[in-house]
């Protein structure tokens, strides 16, 4: 049971601690709910006199948007009006196309100017790089070939080592001269 007690402890209690939850409507998703199945909601009741007002507001509403809408019409009606003459009316056609027709050429010239200078410096940019990557290209080869040269250069000088048909006699005396003995012993110093 709450005593006064009770409920002054509880309201000294800290609030820090409450989350407000807060309530969305329910998902398009979602089904009805069982209880609010069957239930036909009941329509709003308005009043004879409210009724009245609202429809009076509406077809005043109604009014003034046909006259405005017919006052426009009346005076895009009458600038037509003033040109009737087919003969005016196709001199402002051409007119019109003319001045359009410069505009539209004076673009046209402006971006092919634009074009021709991004397709050149497109070009330009595609030659250089080319250029560039040849260059790399003939660096890396020269790169190669020295170190080809370089290799080449090492192995002559190893043949004049190797053992041909003419040398093999000297080199199989050498070989029995100075035999060669692998097992052997190294002490701390590294002597035999």
């Amino acid at each position: 049971m709450l005593s006064l007690n009770n409920i002054t402890k509880i309201s000294t209690l800290p609030t820090t601690n409450l989350q407000i939850l807060r309530w969305r409507r329910k998902p398009r998703w979602v089904p009805v709910a069982k209880s609010k199945m069957f239930r036909v909601p009941q329509r709003p009741v308005i009043s004879e006199d409210e009724a009245m007002e609202i429809k009076r507001l509406f077809n005043n509403y109604r009014t003034q948007m046909k006259s405005i809408r017919r006052y426009m019409v009346e005076k895009t009606m009458a600038s037509f009006a003033r040109t009737a003459d087919p003969k005016d009316i196709q001199r402002i056609q051409d007119e019109d196309f003319a001045r359009c027709s410069k505009i539209n050429d004076e673009w046209n010239a402006s971006v092919q100017v634009d074009r021709v200078k991004f397709f050149k410096d497109t070009f330009e940019n595609y030659i250089n790089s080319a250029k560039e990557s040849l260059r790399k290209h003939e660096e890396l080869n020269q790169l190669q070939l020295e170190e080809a040269e370089k290799l080449v250069a090492e192995q002559k000088e190893a043949a004049k080592t190797f053992i041909t048909e003419a040398n093999i006699d000297e080199a199989i005396e050498r070989a029995l001269a100075n035999p060669v003995d692998y097992n052997f012993a190294i002490d701390l110093d590294g002597n035999k």
